[in-house]
């Protein structure tokens, strides 16, 4: 898992069927001290979240363990939004 921030939303009126219902976010990953890396990531938006909302993102297979991103072809889902966060 990782931790990241929804800079965007992707818009994509042709996509495979799978992927209609749910959004697609452009997540921009965290290092350890909590400061906005160069990497970024297209997750699936099985919870609602918004733009720079601060987010949990799984990869693999474990991001389609799910009911909704189960039928899914995606490596990264947002599988939770972050409230409150201490280090």
């Amino acid at each position: 898992m990782d931790i990241g921030k929804v800079i965007g939303s992707i818009t994509s009126v042709s996509k495979i069927e799978e992927l209609k219902p749910v959004k697609l976010f452009l997540v921009q990953l965290v290092d350890g001290d909590l400061k906005l890396k160069e990497d970024y990531v297209v997750a699936i938006d099985p919870i609602g979240v918004g733009n720079k909302d601060m987010v949990i993102i799984t990869g693999g297979s474990g991001s389609r363990f799910t009911e909704i991103t189960e039928p899914t072809h995606t490596d990264a889902s947002i599988i939770a939004r972050i409230d409150n966060l201490e280090v």
